[in-house]
C-alpha cells in the first residue's frame, strides 16, 4: 500500500468521496485477504492504527467518533476502532 496523506478538512465534496474510494479500492485486496480470518470483524485497532489506516489527522477521527459518524470502543482509558465497522463504513460512503 502506498502512502499518501489525505487532508480532508481542506477538500470538496468531489474530492472527498475520491479520497474514500481511493482508500476503499486500498482496503479491498486486504479485505479479501483476512474475510478467512475468523476475528477479523472483532479486531480492535488502537487510534494510532485507525489514523494510520484512514490517512486522516486525529482531529477528523474525534469529530467522527464524537459525531457518531464512526463508531468506538472504549476499554478502560483506551478507544478501540473495530477493523469491519471501518471498512463497512468506506463501503457505504462510496
Amino acid at each position: 500500500m502506498n502512502s499518501k496523506e489525505i487532508r480532508i478538512y481542506n477538500l470538496s465534496p468531489d474530492e472527498f468521496k475520491e479520497s474514500i474510494r481511493s482508500i476503499v479500492q486500498e482496503l479491498m485486496p486486504q479485505q479479501k485477504k483476512e474475510v478467512n480470518k475468523p476475528a477479523f470483524s472483532d479486531e480492535l485497532l488502537t487510534v494510532e492504527e485507525t489514523l494510520k489506516l484512514l490517512k486522516c489527522s486525529k482531529q477528523a477521527l474525534w469529530n467522527w467518533r464524537k459525531n457518531g459518524i464512526l463508531p468506538s470502543y472504549r476499554l478502560g482509558n483506551r478507544v478501540y476502532y473495530k477493523k469491519s465497522d471501518i471498512f463497512n463504513k468506506l463501503v457505504k460512503q462510496v
